[in-house]
């Protein structure tokens, strides 16, 4: 009896073994049938055309629409298809399954991607760009160029995704004879989406732009550009934080050069369940009808109710030899700032904050424009001459800015000003 036990387990683990691709090859179709109803949105329609299902492997052949009759439209003016056709071949591993995917028109879209997923969906995939080529048609026709490029990273059922991309250049010639390039474009990226916002970091960073003219005269360079930005959800609160910083080694344009340009600013304590829903309506309507602006008040309300801040953590800019510019400050919002849309008058008076701004001598000096202002601003001590140059310093407080010399400006004077400018 214990040998036909044995004999039974052994034969068992075999049929087992035996069979244990065809039921990695079913987890794989279910795996592959979910994903593609997930990608189906108003804007593209996604489908199984066929899905050949084998021992070792299969075949499947997909089909995606574009129905977003703007984007449509702008691919055919520019010569691209409004549908696309896909076929993989797929191989069942022990524990995961391999698929090798091309478009069907592949000489015309030579992207090659290959993925990696496991039984439970988690998923490593590469995507791979052969050098490519396409000439638009049309008025503002052009043939671009890009360079074998890839994106490479994993995917979790989660929701979580990681990326990495690097194309080395772009090349943009247009029939007019104006010319672009672009080069060497990476980025990478780490989080999740949740609802309609990015948690998580992301960086892209640029080595060069160059735009030339028909005459191939210089119209525009931009050297070194970074960009970071990192968001955040605080699940006890539901606040989301966020910040962008931007960096710029050099522009260059015919009416001068800039160098050392920074930006970084940070969106902190938003009402993650208001922000989410206004997103969320501006995306699926970017031209809003009287009922969504009246939907989207109570939201609005609850975001100020919660309270807010934007800071600027960085701005600076470099001319020349001795020619910056400099800036820091910080608004808030406090929370408690009720009945905003009843009564947008409450906001100026409730906003705090402090800006802290720095002008060289140099730039002062240079641009006459700047001077003026400085010179009024110096006459009714707004602003402070030093050694180096001109500082400004102020803090937002009841409804004003009260600057270090004691002078005040009503935030509603600076408002009215703004709109009623020209």
């Amino acid at each position: 009896m214990h040998q036909l036990k044995k004999y039974g387990a052994i034969g068992g683990a075999i049929a087992l073994a035996l069979c244990w691709p065809l039921a990695v090859g079913q987890i794989g179709k279910n795996v592959i049938e979910d994903g593609i109803a997930h990608l189906t949105s108003e804007s593209v329609k996604a489908e199984i055309v066929s899905y050949e299902r084998g021992y070792l492997s299969s075949d499947v052949t997909t089909r995606y629409i574009v129905q977003d009759p703007i984007l449509a439209k702008e691919l055919e003016l520019d010569g691209f298809p409004t549908e696309f056709v896909v076929n993989s071949h797929v191989t069942h591993g022990l524990l995961s399954l391999q698929a090798k995917s091309i478009f069907e028109d592949s000489d015309h879209f030579p992207l090659t991607l290959t993925t990696v997923t496991q039984l439970n969906g988690n998923t490593d995939y590469s995507l791979v760009l052969d050098n490519w080529h396409q000439s638009s048609q049309g008025d503002n026709a052009a043939m671009i160029s890009v360079t074998s490029s890839t994106l490479k990273g994993h995917l979790t059922v989660l929701g979580e995704m990681s990326y990495n991309l690097n194309i080395p250049s772009v090349e943009i010639d247009f029939n007019s004879g104006e010319k672009m390039l672009i080069s060497g474009v990476k980025g990478s990226g780490d989080g999740r989406k949740q609802d309609n916002f990015w948690l998580g970091d992301q960086e892209i960073s640029i080595s060069g732009v160059k735009l030339s003219d028909a005459q191939q005269s210089s119209l525009f360079v931009m050297e070194e550009a970074n960009y970071k930005f990192s968001s955040s959800l605080d699940d006890v609160s539901s606040r989301v934080d966020s910040q962008h910083a931007v960096n710029i080694s050099k522009l260059e344009m015919p009416e001068g050069k800039a160098e050392n340009l920074g930006l970084d600013m940070e969106f902190g304590g938003l009402d993650s369940n208001s922000f989410n829903y206004l997103i969320s309506l501006y995306q699926n309507s970017p031209a809003l009808t009287p009922e969504d602006v009246q939907n989207a008040m109570p939201y609005i309300d609850t975001l100020f109710d919660k309270g807010f801040y934007l800071a600027l953590n960085k701005m600076t800019l470099t001319l020349g030899d001795g020619v910056e510019f400099n800036s820091v400050g910080e608004v808030k919002v406090p929370e408690g700032t009720r009945d905003i849309t009843k009564n947008p008058a409450n906001l100026l008076p409730a906003l705090t904050g402090d800006i802290d701004t720095f002008f060289s001598k140099g730039l002062v000096e240079q641009y006459p424009f700047i001077k003026q202002g400085i010179d009024e601003a110096l006459i009714q001590e707004f602003i402070e001459q030093n050694d180096q140059g001109y500082q400004l310093k102020a803090q937002i407080k009841d409804g004003n800015i009260v600057f270090e010399s004691g002078q005040k400006i009503p935030l509603m004077a600076l408002f009215f000003s703004a709109v009623t400018q020209p």
